[in-house]
């Protein structure tokens, strides 16, 4: 099939996929500051030191199980293998609070989730404190305002989402919220106060994003509610996130972005996850440890061009919005030439435009699979979508090159891999491999991602938090995977206004994040949570992954699933915790 035969058949489906991946980048010099922050009585007595990144040993249990927590750095009852370990505990916070509430060292029991803070002495629910009163904007003696930014993205892209198990809609998100809501107030000592949350539904056109919409609107959201913090889960508009940290209101949710976007914000900007900064850190690592040999995991259906055997020539495929296109050109680019002197020539940064989507499709292959010289390798840095359009697009021209990935946006999930490979309930064909009897152009892919090991859906980490919220049935077609990202924003959240005391301001909250230590990381099923004082990521590590076709998935019962090599993997220990010489042979 020609490239102009592909992009004329995929150019509906194209459009679709476009829609969901658009980033716009962009970071302000430095976010303002207001004026009226208030500082003394800072922190709730721990202390604001780096946290050791030094997570404890695995630990076993079930959720029935599950307790308590053991000392700082030790082992920790919970679900799904292990609920991490927490250290730079609460020692000395408050030494004459009441500490019944809490499960052993933790704030609340680390077997509804591992991300359960360090123990903090106080009184759950208590009033009339003495908290500073008004210390910043969202906050009074007894309130603490957040707004829930609800998008909708239009029928297209939301049947898109709904089919994912992703479709967060604005009913959705009002019983979601009001899980959140009771959660929070009922496990955390927030010093006299309570946090409301406000379920927005959100006015303007997101995909593509329209910004003389979206940026007033942000205004008006925070003219409207006052609110401290404004949580929009999304890899769109890095524009609202900076509006929102020039009204000095913390934003949180925001996928994809770098570490130099999220210093820019701070201490306005925090996201439950891994900057695009660190996990192609990771890749450069991945890549010149364990990648500077010939080709192995390439296929094999093109015998004219088999790859495997031959030096490796890399491609990358990411957007071309400006924070993602600065990290690879500035970041990654230069660290794989100077720590392996790996020269990239081939790129393919697609364009925020969908009137030319089919043309995109067909010029990314043709970016990939030159006449001489074509990549063998191909990374891409997508979000959950794009890759299937990819993977159609290579098997339809017969170009079968190894597919490497560095996700820090949901390719790791297994329902997400399966999407790329046959159809999971009947093996035959899908969007992404659309000749499964041949074999599909994922069924060899592997790379490093961040998220933990996964539990079974509805039994995951997202549904105890929803359930011990009293939420009893799921909204709508929302899966495990999404109540386990949305509910790890807030609880992010939470352990943050928490960490920062009663004098609660963003600059307080910076300055005592580290002091909520290490969860989770390698010996553990779970991924790394810390926060260093300066960015507001808070995952630091990954796995490394491969995918297995033939893998019942414990997710969902599913053919298709993810196998990780070795344990969890830090900036500084590769090549010590996993190597992909133990993937085994796949044809």
């Amino acid at each position: 099939m020609t490239r102009s035969t592909l992009a004329r058949r995929y150019a509906p489906l194209v459009a679709l996929a476009v829609l969901q991946l658009l980033i716009i980048g962009f970071v302000p010099s430095k976010a303002a500051k207001s004026g009226s922050q208030v500082s003394a009585g800072a922190g709730n007595g721990r202390t604001a030191t780096a946290a050791t990144g030094k997570a404890g040993g695995a630990a076993s249990g079930s959720a029935a199980q599950a307790g308590t927590a053991a000392g700082p750095g030790g082992a920790a009852a919970g679900p799904g293998g292990g609920a991490g370990t927490a250290s730079g505990g609460a020692a000395g916070a408050d030494a004459g609070g009441d500490t019944s509430h809490c499960a052993g060292d933790r704030e609340f029991d680390p077997g509804i989730s591992y991300w359960a803070p360090p123990c903090v002495p106080g009184t759950i629910g208590a009033t009339g404190v003495d908290n500073g009163g008004a210390t910043f904007q969202g906050v009074t003696g007894d309130e603490i305002t957040l707004v829930d930014y609800v998008s909708d993205y239009g029928a297209e892209v939301n049947a898109i989402l709904q089919a994912e198990g992703s479709l967060v809609t604005y009913s959705d998100a009002q019983v979601l919220d009001k899980a959140w809501e009771k959660f929070i107030n009922e496990h955390y000592v927030l010093y006299g106060r309570h946090v409301k949350i406000v379920t927005y539904q959100g006015q303007c056109q997101s995909v593509p994003p329209k910004y003389d919409c979206l940026i007033p609107e942000m205004d008006s959201i925070v003219n409207t509610y006052h609110p401290f913090a404004v949580n929009w889960q999304t890899t769109l508009c890095s524009k609202c996130y900076a509006e929102l940290a020039r009204l000095n209101t913390v934003a949180i949710g925001g996928t994809g972005f770098s570490d130099d976007l999220a210093k820019a914000l701070a201490p306005y900007f925090y996201s439950a996850g891994e900057s695009s900064t660190q996990i192609e850190e990771h890749f450069a690592n991945l890549y010149c440890s364990q990648m500077t040999g010939p080709v192995q995991f390439a296929g094999h259906q093109n015998v004219a061009q088999d790859f495997n055997g031959k030096a490796r020539v890399l491609g990358i495929i990411s957007t071309d919005d400006p924070d993602n296109k600065d990290t690879v050109n500035n970041f990654l680019v230069p660290m794989l030439r100077d720590k392996c002197g790996v020269s990239v020539d081939h790129f393919y940064f697609y364009a925020q435009d969908i009137n030319t989507a089919a043309q995109q499709v067909a010029a990314g292959i043709a970016a990939m699979d030159t006449p001489t010289n074509p990549a063998t390798t191909v990374l891409c840095l997508c979000d959950e979508v794009a890759p299937a359009f990819l993977f159609s697009g290579e098997q339809s021209n017969n170009y079968y090159p190894e597919n490497v990935i560095a996700t820090d946006q949901g390719m790791d999930f297994d329902k997400t891999g399966q999407s790329y490979g046959p159809d999971p309930s009947n093996g035959g064909p899908s969007l992404a491999c659309g000749s499964p009897q041949v074999g599909c152009e994922y069924d060899l892919a592997f790379g490093v991602g961040e998220i933990g090991t996964e539990e079974p859906d509805g039994k995951d980490a997202g549904d105890r938090i929803f359930q011990a919220g009293g939420g009893t049935n799921r909204p709508g077609s929302i899966e495990g995977k999404t109540l386990m990202a949305t509910s790890k924003q807030w609880i992010m959240l939470a352990n943050l206004i928490e960490a920062a005391g009663p004098a609660l301001t963003p600059d307080n909250m910076m300055a005592q994040s580290p002091s909520m230590g290490a969860m989770g990381g390698p010996g553990t099923p779970n991924e790394l949570v810390q926060f260093d004082g300066q960015s507001g990521y808070w995952t630091k590590d990954v796995r490394l992954i491969y995918f297995d076709r033939d893998k019942t998935s414990d997710y969902n019962g599913l053919k298709g699933g993810y196998t990780q090599l070795g344990d969890r993997i830090t900036l500084d220990n590769w090549g010590a915790a996993a190597n992909i010489s133990q993937i085994p042979a796949r044809k």
